[in-house]
Order: structure tokens, then C-alpha cells, then sequence
């Protein structure tokens, strides 16, 4: 029955894939990074506020350090990531984010003490060989990039990959609902304390910045971190992180879609090889359990 719980996983990192053509759009129209990232994360909040009020659960405190520490890692990656996309080229950007395949990987078998199953180690490798051809990276002419710039996509890679590894160190009797709400809270005011929306006191709420934090809160606050919340403590970290890499193919399809970008044979080939690995990682203990059941 760990189907529903994978497929929420992949759904997060679908979400998560949606917030970059979003961010486009919004900062195409006259916004700041500061501005959207504020606006997602204080609707976000209040949302999850209202969903745990109307949640029959009682409020359990259990596992504080381990929501605390996801929630940085929750901050950490915005931060990083938005700077990162601001000095580099999206596509390099994405490439140095989706490292964290095999950092969470790494991370998840030295908690483990032991080596990781050969499935998985070859479903990263084809992971990382499909984002490096759908990043675009090969069509792209620039050979040097910001330093910066790449040291904090790779901290943004770090801490995705930390926020996974929590998420699996979490207990499933938490409700969802709170662990999302002790997260966002620490990593909102982690986010707001970097990046202060001076602009929106000065010149006041528009709907238009009110429809963009609803859609950044929704597909980046809410459904990812309650599915991972859901889904991650039930499959696993090293699982939740080759699953979560469906984030890149799904940004890659919108930014076909609405943004009307144009996407080579070479990056059509690396959305399929991630899909590919993904389908691979789950294939083979499919097979084994009805080859047990037969005999």
C-alpha cells in the first residue's frame, strides 16, 4: 500500500516544479523576489492556520528539533535557490539544485551506517544524466558562471536534501497539518528576515500580488509539505529523494506550456530518463515481492 504515499511524493516535486514558471511570470510583472517570496509564505502560514483549526487532531508537540531544523532547511532553500536563479542561468541553476539526488543519498547512508542498494545508486546516476541534458546545459554557449551564484545553488541542494532526510526521521503519528505549520512558521520568519517587503508596506496589497502568493503558497507551502509530511516518514528518504527529482521535468513541461519556451530533443530525452529512473526504483521490489508470493 506504499503506492499512495509514493505517488504523493511525486505530486510535491511536481508542485515544487510549478513555482519557478510562477516566479517568472510574477517577476516579468514588476515583482521582486523578496515580494513573492514574501507573499508566499505569510498567505502559506495563514492558511495552514486555518487548516489547523478546522483539523479534528489534537495538537501534539512531539519532534519539535526535527520540525525546527526541517523548517530552516525549508528557509534555506528558497533563500538559496532565488539567489542562485537571480546570478545564474535558470538551467544551471536547476542542475545545481537537483545535486541533492545523490547528496540525500549520501546523507541517508551514513545515518544508516550502510551502503546504499544498487537500484537506488543507478536511479541517481540516471537522475543526474537526464537533468544534465534537460537543464539545456549542453545547448547553452556560457562556459563561466557566477562563483557565488554556484556555491549557493549547491547549499540549496544541501538543504533540500537535509529537508528530505527530516521528513523521513519524522514520526507518521504527527499530523501532517502541525508538522507543516511548526515548518513554515520557522522557515517564514527565516525568509522574511532576509528578504524584508519594505515595498508592500510603502505601497500597499494589490489582488494581482495577492493571486501570486495564493498560487506560490498553495503549490510551494501547502501540497508539497503536506504531501512530503504524509508520504516521505512512510517510504523513506533515499525513496522521497529519487521521487521528489520529479520537480525538473514538471518545470521543464510548464515552462513549454505557459511560458512558451522552447525545449530541445536533448532535454525531451532527460525528462524522459528521469521518469524512466523513477519508474526503475520502484520496478525491481515489485518484481521480488510477487516472486516470494508465487513460490
Amino acid at each position: 500500500m506504499k503506492w499512495k504515499y509514493m505517488i504523493l511524493v511525486l505530486l510535491a516535486g511536481c508542485c515544487v516544479g510549478s513555482l519557478s514558471t510562477i516566479t517568472k511570470i510574477g517577476i516579468a510583472n514588476g515583482y521582486t523576489v523578496g515580494e513573492l517570496l514574501a507573499g508566499q509564505f505569510i498567505i502559506g502560514w495563514i492558511l495552514l492556520i486555518v487548516l489547523g483549526l478546522c483539523s479534528k487532531n489534537k495538537t501534539a508537540f512531539k519532534e519539535l528539533t526535527l520540525l525546527v531544523v526541517g523548517g530552516i532547511a525549508i528557509g534555506c532553500v528558497s533563500i538559496f535557490y532565488t539567489l542562485s536563479v537571480s546570478m545564474l542561468p535558470a538551467s544551471i541553476a536547476v542542475l545545481l539544485l537537483f545535486q541533492f539526488t545523490w547528496i540525500g543519498i549520501v546523507i541517508d547512508s551514513v545515518a544508516m551506517k550502510k551502503w546504499p542498494e544498487k537500484r537506488t545508486v543507478f536511479s541517481v546516476v540516471v537522475i543526474l544524466g537526464g537533468t544534465f541534458l534537460a537543464s539545456g546545459m549542453m545547448e547553452s554557449r556560457v562556459l563561466q558562471y557566477d562563483p557565488l551564484g554556484v556555491l549557493l545553488g549547491l547549499l540549496a541542494a544541501v538543504s533540500f536534501a537535509v529537508y528530505i532526510f527530516v521528513m523521513g526521521r519524522t514520526s507518521a503519528e504527527v499530523p501532517a497539518i502541525q508538522k507543516s505549520l511548526f515548518m513554515m512558521t520557522t522557515a517564514g520568519i527565516l525568509v522574511l528576515t532576509v528578504f524584508s517587503p519594505f515595498s508592500l508596506v510603502q505601497d500597499g496589497v494589490s489582488e494581482e500580488w495577492l493571486l501570486y502568493s495564493l498560487f506560490l503558497a498553495l503549490l510551494g507551502n501547502i501540497f508539497p509539505v503536506l504531501f512530503m509530511s504524509i508520504g516521505v516518514p512512510k517510504i523513506g528518504s533515499s525513496m522521497g529523494t529519487i521521487l521528489s527529482s520529479s520537480e525538473l521535468p514538471a518545470a521543464v513541461l510548464l515552462s513549454a506550456v505557459v511560458l512558451n519556451e522552447t525545449i530541445g530533443r536533448l532535454q525531451w530525452i532527460g525528462v524522459l530518463m528521469i521518469f524512466a529512473a523513477i519508474v526503475v526504483s520502484q520496478w525491481s521490489p515489485v518484481r521480488k515481492k510477487k516472486i516470494k508470493k508465487a513460490a
